[in-house]
């Protein structure tokens, strides 16, 4: 990862951090799954893995980071208490919980 992506990831607030963590997730569960089940051809596979490789150091570092917002990256590894997934949930709810109003608002404010 380059010195500049890190940079930005750095000032992104909580909120656009919590939606680079999910959305990487998410490519990484899906990329994956496609392979998994064949709809992504062979041949691709070494380019898409390397995707999802480069993909899965950006989330890294954004949770290596969490500490600017108080939250441990350590607890990520407890998945029933830790305060990572604490956080994860708050901001999963909350975005689960938007009204197609609200995304407009946020869509506008996010820019």
């Amino acid at each position: 990862m380059e010195e500049s992506e890190k940079n930005e990831i750095l000032e992104l607030d909580e909120v656009n951090t919590y939606f680079l963590i999910d959305e990487c997730g998410a490519f990484i569960w899906r990329m994956n799954h496609e392979m998994s089940h064949g709809r992504i051809p062979e041949e691709s596979h070494p380019a898409v893995q390397e995707d999802v490789n480069n993909v899965y150091e950006l989330q890294k570092f954004a949770v290596d980071n969490l500490g600017r917002f108080n939250v441990d990256p350590e607890s990520a590894m407890d998945k029933e208490n830790g305060e990572y997934w604490k956080w994860y949930r708050f901001w999963d709810n909350w975005k689960k919980g938007l009204s197609d109003e609200d995304w407009n608002k946020v869509n506008y404010l996010l820019g």
